[in-house]
């Protein structure tokens, strides 16, 4: 997920991931709602995208702290966002009820090229992904999210299309000029297509997909498939990997690399058994793998207890100041001692089969059957895992809350500890007979003993407590070799301060570290000092900030020339 470009947009995938899979269609429809309004060149609160995603809305924040996301960039995001939340919604191509158009077939249905489908994703044309027959994920566009795109891209969609607008001797002269070219040496349809353009001051894009159309309605006797391309076996089954992958179907295939359809589908089960024995697959061994029941005892009998303990049992109080979405992490019942033995002992058998049968596996001679039953194996053993992940998340947001510091994202801190968490669910060892909460718990704090000083490192180096405070304000502190005007921030800030009255300035002097060298503290560790909860001591802060903010704002900026 570290392609989106947005941070909070990044957290909030993160979360969502987390969260369950009943919920992933409503996010859907909630993108796409964003995506018809959403203009590349205005701002929008990170609130307001959160609520129409997940239909809860963060606390309210001052006007100061909004976070304001850019257009553009939200819009590419979303795009993305929609691709990962339908492929983890596993939704069946064959169960939808409206049209699904794949890359290909879109292309042929506005007259473009391949290419300018993915220029126009960039733009916000969302492409969901879809469960197939052959068990994969393809990218397919749902008919809503393309007329939703061409209703607000209408003049996009029409130059797009305009290489339409060639008369017919228009091409039958792009044809014949392409045709000398070869005759002359050019060998690829790019530099034909390069040449072409820039005689015509047409577009490359346009060339290149007048002579593609032209050789597709002349199988064997155009200008570029006029013999079969002579290339190494391996490289002829990578180039029809490749473009199956990217949506082709195997009639096309069939079609464009001149070979039956057997011999396509036996490349792509070659690929297939390929790209298996170049995964790796770690499991922690157990001698209970080796029984000749195993299967009957692991895989096919029922638990003989349960594998959660009750509701009531399992809630506590939910921490303050969490969003929904957190806040529910604490509703879900935790794993009795003897289910976490029992899920850890049949995800680690299903890794185990499917890492012998990998072993075993001949990429020249393997059958679709047999890499249908690996990869059924491998997703059965990632569905263990998920509730096994799932189950101890409210483990990440607690410790995430125990380490927080002021102006921490919380978000950024819970993300970190997730993925610690997914590799300790990799690494424990169920057969010892400890609890796995206890690794975990070790596993994430060691992480952010590591992550967390070098970000403090990295802070302290060019951020200090009256940075903080002024940063509040949204002004730009001084540099620090300007220690005159230093000096006269700080007699600023200890007059706002002044303005305050005892305790909402002792909470400020703690909560920033205004007071000297030692660290700023936390509101539970200053909650304990003046005898209130942690929620009233965020509640002060606030209050003061936003005391100071109406009275010495435009002061500030003033002062700071902001």
């Amino acid at each position: 997920m570290d392609r989106y470009s947005l941070a909070p947009i990044h957290s909030l995938v993160d979360q969502l991931m987390r969260g369950p899979r009943r919920l992933r269609l409503r996010q859907l429809l909630g993108v796409e709602f964003l995506l018809s309004i959403i203009e590349p060149d205005q701002q929008y609160p990170f609130e307001f995208v959160c609520h129409a995603i997940t239909g809860y809305r963060p606390p309210a924040v001052p006007a100061g702290l909004t976070r304001l996301l850019d257009g553009e960039p939200l819009v590419s995001d979303l795009v993305l966002l929609a691709e990962d939340i339908s492929e983890d919604a596993g939704i069946l191509a064959s169960t939808w009820p409206e049209p699904l158009y794949a890359v290909p077939e879109l292309a042929d249905r506005f007259d473009v090229s391949t290419k300018t489908i993915f220029r126009w994703r960039r733009r916000g044309l969302s492409g969901w992904k879809f469960r197939v027959h052959d068990r994969h994920t393809r990218l397919l566009f749902v008919e809503r999210c393309v007329r939703r795109f061409v209703a607000r891209n209408t003049n996009l969609v029409v130059r797009g299309s305009s290489f339409s607008q060639l008369t017919a001797e228009e091409r039958q002269r792009i044809i014949a000029r392409a045709t000398e070219l070869v005759q002359s040496g050019q060998q690829t349809a790019n530099a034909v297509a390069r040449a072409i353009a820039g005689e015509s001051g047409r577009a490359v894009e346009t060339i290149r997909l007048i002579l593609k159309r032209h050789d597709e309605a002349h199988p064997g006797a155009g200008l570029f498939n006029r013999s079969p391309l002579q290339v190494e076996a391996d490289d002829q089954r990578l180039a029809v990997w490749e473009a199956y992958v990217d949506g082709a179907s195997i009639e096309q295939l069939a079609v464009r690399f001149q070979q039956p359809i057997a011999s396509i589908y036996r490349a792509i089960t070659q690929m297939r058994a390929r790209e298996l024995r170049a995964r790796k697959v770690e499991y922690v061994g157990s001698p209970d793998f080796e029984a000749p029941d195993a299967d009957d005892r692991i895989l096919r009998s029922a638990p003989s207890v349960p594998l959660r303990q009750e509701l009531e049992e399992a809630a506590q109080r939910v921490p303050s100041g969490l969003p929904p979405y957190l806040a529910n992490l604490f509703r879900i019942p935790l794993l009795t001692p003897e289910g976490e033995v029992w899920l850890f002992r049949k995800m680690n058998y299903l890794r185990y089969k499917a890492k012998r049968l990998i072993d075993r596996l001949d990429p020249d001679a393997a059958t679709a059957v047999e890499l249908d039953e690996i990869e059924d194996l491998l997703t059965q053993a990632a569905a263990v895992k998920n509730e096994i992940v799932q189950a101890n998340l409210r483990l990440v947001v607690s410790i995430a809350k125990r380490h927080l510091r002021p102006n921490q994202d919380l978000f950024e801190l819970i993300s970190d500890g997730n993925v610690s968490l997914m590799r300790a669910v990799d690494k424990f060892d169920y057969t010892r007979g400890f609890k796995f909460s206890t690794y975990a718990s070790w596993a994430v704090m060691k992480n952010f003993a590591r992550s967390i000083p070098e970000g403090r490192r990295q802070q302290e180096r060019y951020q200090t407590g009256w940075d903080e405070l002024l940063e509040t304000f949204g002004a730009t502190p001084p540099e620090e070799d300007d220690s005159d005007h230093l000096m006269t921030v700080r007699h600023t800030v200890e007059r706002m301060l002044a303005s305050l009255d005892t305790r909402e300035r002792a909470i400020l002097r703690e909560r920033f570290g205004l007071d000297g060298p030692g660290p700023a503290q936390t509101l539970e560790q200053i909650g304990r000092r003046f005898g209130v909860s942690k929620e009233r001591v965020r509640q002060l802060e606030s209050r003061a900030i936003a005391k100071l903010r109406s009275e010495f704002a435009e002061e500030v900026g003033n002062l700071l020339g902001t």
